[in-house]
């Protein structure tokens, strides 16, 4: 079993959660709520990173593809 890769914002208001279905989910820790989905391709995700900003999320997938993702 797999488990998700997190991430947390360097203000600790968002956790981003790639998954083994190839989702990110980008969360609001301060509502509970889900803010966001995107899609990385077709395989599970196996690493992200978040920029010291907090703007910008880099994803790496199984079929090795890195995503940019801007987060604000």
């Amino acid at each position: 079993m797999r488990l998700p890769w997190l991430a947390i914002s360097p203000d600790g208001k968002i956790l981003i959660c790639g998954n083994y279905d190839g989702t990110i989910k980008l969360w609001s820790l301060e509502q509970g709520k889900l803010l966001h989905t995107w899609r990385d391709g077709s395989s599970s995700v196996l690493g992200l990173a978040l920029s010291l900003d907090g703007k910008i999320l880099v994803s790496s997938n199984e079929d090795s593809i890195i995503h940019i993702w801007q987060i604000k």
